[in-house]
């Protein structure tokens, strides 16, 4: 196993939503528009941000007061037709053996090819200026083929249901900030360090496995003694964003580019750093609405 870190942080939403606190989801039309409807609200209603809920869902039908109407629709097309698919038949085995086939033809064998098409259109309105804030398009599609001697690998019910669920995901993600947790493998190139530096950098490599703070200590420690490396300058970057000092981290990773780093992993953590600063600006335009501290 490489060694990591562990980086927590969340993604903004992408569409403008930061002064619509109180959301309603309207049944979107198609034969599963009830359903994904219901999971939209679902999913929207579970999305939270700093332990508060992100949304008021509010039942359309009730005549609350609403900031934003979602709207949309969801479809399902399955196509099927007969296909046919070449195999190789043996007629003539080895009379010495008969597992061992002599001689054998091609021959056409009857199959069925069946395409699945899922299509969802979400739309969201804020009531107040009747402004479209947020439209997306979703479309995904299965194709498989099956004869008598190869099953389908699923059902094309069980595929629908997969399909719009992703799709729900996919609006619920662009609708709301999304928290994550992963790990970010740390940079173990020693060069450039003394010996009893290297042998330093080395064990809090091994330290990321059992206590990260220690090995972030470990390599901090380092540079008290000596001009950082591009390595060191990037694990502390990585160390930096672990503990939420972002200001620290652009530093040391800025710092690590600038000692000649091509560790890809550095513009990402620029780029996760930038992300979460804006859900966290996001949230703090949401609070003052809400009227919490």
């Amino acid at each position: 196993m490489a060694e990591t870190l562990p980086i927590s942080g969340s993604d903004p939403a992408s569409a403008n939503v930061n002064d619509l606190l109180r959301l309603a989801v309207d049944r979107f039309e198609g034969t599963d528009g009830a359903a994904v409807a219901q999971r939209l609200e679902a999913a929207l209603g579970a999305a939270r941000f700093d332990g508060r809920s992100y949304y008021r869902i509010v039942a359309p039908e009730s005549g609350a007061p609403i900031d934003a109407l979602l709207t949309g629709t969801t479809r399902a097309a399955v196509e099927e037709v007969p296909v046919t698919e070449k195999r190789k038949k043996c007629t003539e085995y080895d009379p010495a053996d008969k597992n061992k086939c002599v001689k054998e033809v091609e021959v056409d064998i009857r199959c069925r090819r069946r395409t699945i098409t899922v299509t969802t259109t979400a739309r969201l309105v804020a009531i107040k200026d009747g402004s479209i804030r947020y439209t997306r398009p979703l479309s995904a599609r299965d194709q498989q083929t099956w004869c008598p001697d190869r099953a389908a690998s699923r059902t094309a019910e069980d595929y629908v249901e997969w399909a719009e669920g992703d799709q729900v995901q996919a609006i619920r993600r662009d609708l709301a900030p999304i928290g994550y947790a992963i790990d970010v493998r740390v940079d173990e190139n020693r060069k450039g360090l003394a010996k009893p530096a290297a042998d330093s950098f080395k064990e809090a490599v091994r330290l990321t496995k059992s206590d990260p703070s220690a090995a972030c200590e470990a390599w901090a420690g380092l540079t008290r003694a000596a001009e950082p490396t591009a390595a060191l300058a990037f694990n502390l970057g990585l160390c930096a964003e672990m503990d939420r000092d972002f200001d620290a981290a652009i530093d040391w990773y800025g710092q690590a580019q600038r000692l000649g780093s091509k560790n890809r992993d550095i513009g990402e953590g620029i780029a996760r750093i930038d992300r979460h600063r804006r859900a966290l600006a996001d949230w703090a335009a949401r609070k003052r609405l809400m009227g919490v501290n």
